[in-house]
């Protein structure tokens, strides 16, 4: 349990596949997640929900699924936001330009 306390995975929504890409405007339509495990870069998802009804949904569960702590974008729809805070993700909403 101890370990889990001391390593954070972040996640953040993104507009490529590159550590230091723009932070995407729609949460769950991102076209790539950013996986961060202590400040570190671990690796970029694509988005497969992009496309298609229910990405909110999809996105929260693949979010739980890879053990997120932290959801990080620009904008997250009520949908989305209720599963996150449910499965107990924090989001922290950027305002980067």
């Amino acid at each position: 349990m101890l370990n889990r306390i001391l390593k954070m995975k972040k996640v953040i929504a993104a507009l490529w596949a590159e550590p230091n890409a723009p932070i995407a405007e729609n949460a769950a339509r991102a076209p790539y997640f950013l996986v961060f495990e202590d400040d570190k870069f671990i690796e970029a998802i694509k988005n497969p929900f992009v496309v298609g009804g229910g990405a909110w949904y999809a996105v929260a569960q693949m979010l739980k699924d890879i053990g997120a702590d932290v959801f990080v974008a620009k904008k997250v729809w009520p949908n989305l936001k209720q599963m996150l805070d449910e499965y107990g993700i924090k989001i922290e909403l950027s305002e980067e330009k």
